[in-house]
């Protein structure tokens, strides 16, 4: 046994001997009575506050592994054990992005080399089937590596990723989430919904701040997306118990003190603490991208938390108590009181007599410049050296926390002591609105979602046992209609490649959901044939053969859409040369509906596609469907996106009628996460009334707006192929103006972040299976045509 490995069971050992005998903690928010003896009580050391009922517990947090975007092969043992026999750590938290955890594959820039890619299949090499369940398998990891004779504690957690909004690890919690189901990437409002309901036994953590937004090379804040900064750090009361932290340091980089990181003048630390947050300071390794990162090791940060115990229960109880600090300097120690209460800790002062601030810091072997921080990210008392004495008055909700720099470089932060401290009130949550309106009433559905009946997927029971696969797992059509009323969507279609079993199989129609009826037809391209329960003949395929089709499915009260036109790409689709499409037939197929909302497809080559036919004096509205197949590869499922139904009552025929007649939009998210349609009306008789997929006259009064209260963003109106309108449409808000003078067509959309996006590599001619391009990731919701006559 190593000196190192000998000291840490001595300290584990020692450690449970005082806890016993020591009284638990009090609360961190005062009692009125406590507040007042407060007030008289002297100073207290700081070594008297912290021993004997504290130890100092270093550990890594935010670690990353090919169970996300890690290096190949990695597994949350990897980072586990690294931390616990390489380096001596007390604890390990992962966090694994959570857009790749229900996904058994790696996501690590490594794969895109083709003799790297084959390990990336899998992200579980010891044990395949582990990359099924990563998220469970987590758990039993991080229990197989707790060891209390090692005096070590692994725990799990997620890193919820919004490239819009930013980052936010999520510990402890029994559930996981991502921005894409919850509806994060609209309003941050919906994350913190999820967190203080399905997530309310975790805490969480502000990362990296000011590192991840859509503005591309431009300097980005809140003038250039609202969305930015978690909405500028907007507070949300009900979630501040659980909000704990910020990250300070990530890896070797300070984002706690300006400049860098879009940071405002204050900093990302003060910025979020004067929004009313009670976070305090996290140091954050980030590891596990490249395989030459080194879990655990000193030259990253670190948090170091102020705990009874060493286990999962203490770190957890002090994390929510704020009884925690960040080093850059793995050796650096923090004392830090007021008036003898520590890092947390919420006191009451009448203003008139001085608080005594006492910090010390432990550990360094050259001198550090210690500055106490305030509001607004003012300096009010510093000192050299290793300790910081002064005395101040505070005004009411006032904060403090403790900076330390080496030669001008933060290498330490503090957690917050707060002072006369109340909490902000915030605003209600918006209301979702009435759905009713004019000529009847919108209706949420998916129109693509596959089932075991797809020749895409295996089910057992379905498929013949040699073709057994795991990995390409379907769902059968009973839990697609019970995910679909889950998400509070009001008709589905199960769409199987050639394939209508589905409507009659059991379950079709069920948890209070209509059903669609139709099929995939595997023609030239793709094409919905929506609203029989029959295969029709395409004959030949031939052009010909398919508006025979057309024309048949039409008779019998249906209709027929071309699907992600869009779909693999490898070669812009411009100048409405449609050779570049998947879609065979050109302009010689008229539709009724084109699919332009497809996470696997361009949603803008879709787009310009459509236009095309509008600029050829067709009437063709525009849908949207998840096309959600395998359940393990893509998780999310029904209703991402949603398409929306201008419906006279909620009947099949009526879901039917309204996409013909092309009173249709489309949002990014269905109800259960507040998605809803954003509409085009016109005024008539004094009030404003639905207009999309009817006629408009030229020069008529028009407005857009979202019957999302919470979506924001940069709205776009085209009309006859150009930009009519662009401009930031707020929350809650509408845009009016009036329709062209000539003849022709116009439409909406609705997009976070700006144009720049269009411009990356990721959105030109990429051969792939899923749509990587953030201008299209970008889209919160679009609507049909208007067309003016």
């Amino acid at each position: 046994m190593g000196l190192s490995t000998w000291h840490r069971r001595l300290m584990a050992v020692t450690a449970a001997t005082v806890t016993a005998a020591v009284a638990a903690t009090s609360s961190p928010v005062l009692s009125a009575e406590a507040a007042t003896q407060t007030e008289k009580a002297p100073a207290v050391s700081t070594s008297d506050l912290r021993a004997p009922r504290e130890r100092e517990l270093i550990g890594a947090l935010h670690e990353h592994s090919g169970y996300s975007d890690g290096w190949p092969g990695s597994r949350p043992t990897d980072y586990y054990t690294s931390g616990r026999d390489r380096h001596d750590l007390n604890f390990v938290g992962s966090s694994e992005h959570t857009s790749n955890v229900n996904s058994p594959l790696v996501f690590n820039e490594e794969c895109l080399d083709p003799r790297v890619a084959p390990s990336c299949q899998n992200a579980d090499p010891v044990n395949p089937l582990d990359a099924l369940r990563k998220w469970d398998a987590t758990l039993e990891q991080a229990a197989a590596a707790t060891d209390p004779e090692e005096d070590f504690v692994a725990f799990r957690g997620f890193e919820w990723t919004s490239d819009r909004m930013g980052h936010i690890n999520v510990y402890f919690s029994s559930e996981n989430s991502l921005p894409e189901t919850d509806g994060g990437n609209i309003a941050m409002d919906r994350f913190y919904d999820w967190l203080t309901t399905t997530g309310k036994d975790g805490l969480a953590v502000f990362n990296h701040p000011g590192d991840k937004t859509l503005c591309g090379p431009l300097r980005c804040d809140v003038r250039s997306d609202l969305g930015f900064g978690w909405e500028d750090f907007k507070y949300f009361p009900k979630a501040d118990d659980q909000m704990v932290g910020i990250e300070v340091f990530n890896g070797g980089s300070d984002f706690g003190t300006p400049p860098g990181h879009n940071a405002p003048p204050e900093g990302w630390y003060a910025r979020a603490l004067d929004k009313g947050w009670h976070v305090g300071a996290i140091g954050a390794e980030d590891n596990g991208h490249n395989r030459t990162d080194d879990w655990g090791g000193s030259q990253y940060a670190k948090t170091v938390v102020l705990a009874k115990a060493n286990t999962a229960k203490d770190i957890k109880r002090s994390m929510a108590d704020r009884r925690f600090y960040a080093v850059l300097d793995n050796a650096l120690r923090l004392d830090f009181t007021i008036d003898g209460h520590g890092m947390g800790e919420r006191i009451h002062a009448n203003g008139r007599r001085p608080l005594a601030i006492n910090a010390h810091v432990r550990g360094s072997s050259t001198p550090l410049q210690l500055e106490l921080v305030s509001n607004g990210g003012q300096v009010v008392a510093d000192a050299t050296g290793d300790r910081l004495n002064a005395s101040l008055k505070a005004a009411d909700d006032t904060w403090y926390f403790l900076r330390v720099r080496r030669d001008g470089r933060p290498v330490a932060y503090s957690s917050p002591i707060w002072v006369n401290d109340g909490k902000q009130a915030g605003p209600p949550n918006a209301s979702g609105g009435d759905l009713s309106t004019t000529g009847g009433r919108w209706l949420a559905g998916d129109l693509n979602v596959h089932s075991c009946f797809s020749s895409d997927v295996y089910c057992a029971g379905t498929d013949d046992a040699s073709e057994a696969d795991p990995f390409r797992q379907g769902v059968d059509v009973r839990s697609r209609f019970a995910e679909a009323g889950g998400r509070g969507l009001d008709y589905l279609a199960v769409t199987d490649d050639d394939d209508v079993r589905s409507a009659s199989a059991r379950g079709s129609g069920s948890h209070g959901v209509l059903a669609i009826p139709g099929y995939e037809d595997q023609v030239k391209g793709e094409a919905h044939v929506l609203g029989v329960d029959k295969l029709l003949d395409n004959g030949d395929r031939s052009a010909a053969a398919i508006n025979a089709l057309a024309d048949d499915v039409r008779a019998k009260g249906g209709l027929l859409q071309i699907d992600h036109p869009g779909y693999k790409i490898t070669a812009p689709f411009t100048g409405c040369d449609t050779s570049t499409l998947t879609w065979g037939y050109g302009y010689d197929v008229r539709p009724d509906t084109i699919e332009v909302w497809n996470p696997s497809s361009s949603i803008r080559a879709a787009e310009d596609y459509l236009d095309c036919w509008l600029q050829r004096g067709a009437r063709v509205g525009l849908t949207g469907g998840s096309d959600a197949q395998t359940q393990y590869g893509q998780p999310q499922g029904a209703g991402y996106p949603t398409t929306w139904v201008l419906a006279r009552d909620r009947s099949a025929g009526a879901v039917l009628d309204a996409l013909r007649a092309g009173r249709t939009s489309v949002s990014a998210l269905p109800p259960s996460a507040g998605g809803r349609p954003l509409v085009i009306e016109a005024e008539r008789g004094g009030r404003f009334v639905p207009v999309i997929g009817d006629d408009a006259r030229p020069g008529e009064k028009l407005r857009v707006r979202s019957l999302d209260p919470l979506a924001d963003g940069a709205l776009r109106v085209l009309a006859n192929g150009q930009t009519l309108l662009d401009q930031h449409l707020t929350r809650d808000g509408a845009i009016e103006f009036t329709a062209p003078a000539q003849p022709g067509w116009l439409r909406a959309e609705l997009r976070l972040g700006n144009d720049l996006l269009e411009q990356t590599p990721l959105c030109g001619q990429i051969d792939a299976d899923v749509n990587l391009c953030p201008y299209d990731a970008a889209m919160v919701a679009m609507t049909s045509p208007v067309y003016v006559r």
